[in-house]
Formats: C-alpha cells, structure tokens, sequence
C-alpha cells in the first residue's frame, strides 16, 4: 500500500472517528487497524482467471436458490418429525399403563377363582 493510500485511509478513519464520537479504545477501531494491516501486506496477484459472465453467474444463482430451497424443505421435514417424537412416547408410555392395569386385573380374577376353587 502506497503512502498516499495509508495517510487518506488514516484521514478518513479520523474523520469517522469524529463524526460518529468513537472512541480510541473502541472493537471496531481494532478492526478497522486489522484490515488496514492486512491491506497493507495484501499483494496483488494476477491472477489470470477469467470473470464469469453473466449467463455464468446467473445460472450458480439458479442452482444455489434450487439447492437452498431444498434444503430449507428437509429441514422443515426434519423439524416436523422432531416435533412428533414427543407425542409418539407420550402413546407409547401410555401402553405399559394399561398393560400393568390389565395384568393386575388378571392377577386378581386369578387369584379369587384359584382360592375359591382349588383351596
């Protein structure tokens, strides 16, 4: 980054710092000096690849939207069968009650007929 460059960005963040009342000992303050040291160290590569076209970039919008979209689908399948689970072990707890209800009925039925009977 050339001289120029570091003493208008260190203009402009002064003049920032001003007018919206920041303060030196501020997060952001320390974001903005990390960036600025990143930029300084940045080197320019030239990188020899080509800018998409238009037809290009519009069509990875279209697959993006299409996979978002399906995946915003699975995940409101997901968080439906999530919201079932408890009703599901609410059924299913309610059978061992009835189960043990019956069983003891049973048990009492039996019991009476073999003492009436057998003794």
């Amino acid at each position: 980054m050339s001289e120029e460059r570091k003493l208008a960005l260190k203009a402009a963040i002064l003049e920032w710092q001003k007018k919206h009342g920041i303060q030196d000992a501020d997060p952001m303050l320390a974001a903005v000096e990390l960036w600025e040291i990143y930029f300084s160290h940045a080197q320019p590569t030239g990188s020899n690849e080509a800018i998409p076209s238009f037809e290009e970039f519009r069509s990875s919008l279209e697959k993006l939207v299409r996979l978002g979209s399906d995946f915003a689908t699975h995940g409101a399948e997901i968080v439906l069968e999530l919201r079932e689970v408890p009703k599901i072990r609410s059924e299913l707890n309610s059978f061992p009650r009835f189960a043990l209800v019956f069983g003891a009925g049973l048990a009492l039925v039996a019991g009476i007929l073999i003492g009436k009977f057998l003794l």
